[in-house]
């Protein structure tokens, strides 16, 4: 699955470099991990810390205050969820229904949402596939608010 290697590779980027990626491609929003240094040796294989189930998109995590945020498609239902970086652990959760006929011409892509959340001043703002905007309290989970275009 897409998402665990793109989570596999943050996960390394954000320990190594002791810096939030909060939106997508990062906080430059062009790949740059600013804080990084090359090891002098590299290891042969990376070793996974943890791994988790979490369904179905092309939404890149996001890495918060020492925590992994998603947004994926389980079912019907869109969910957004909160990770411990180091341990995987669950934090929170929200799921919601969503919704959503694919074009038989994006059939390919799926129904996951395409939209990387962005974290910015404590909240977690995501947008699904069929246009549900929602703003969470990014220790709590709680829905700040929510909109349907």
């Amino acid at each position: 699955m897409t998402i665990r290697a793109i989570l596999g590779c943050l996960l390394g980027i954000a320990a190594a470099a002791e810096q939030d990626w909060t939106q997508w491609r990062g906080p430059g929003r062009d790949g740059v991990v600013s804080a990084f240094r090359e090891p002098k040796d590299w290891p042969e294989r990376l070793t996974r810390r943890w791994q988790v189930t979490v369904g179905l998109g092309h939404s890149s995590p996001v890495v918060a205050g020492r925590r992994v945020y998603l947004h994926s498609r389980q079912g019907e239902d869109e969910v957004v969820s909160s990770f411990e970086l180091e341990t995987g652990k669950l934090v929170w959760a929200d799921r919601y229904p969503a919704s959503y006929q694919v074009n038989p011409a994006a059939a390919f892509h799926g129904k996951g949402p395409k939209s990387t959340p962005a974290a910015s001043d404590g909240r977690l703002f995501t947008l699904g596939i069929s246009g549900i905007l929602s703003c969470y309290d990014l220790q709590t989970g709680k829905l700040a608010w929510r909109k349907d275009f």
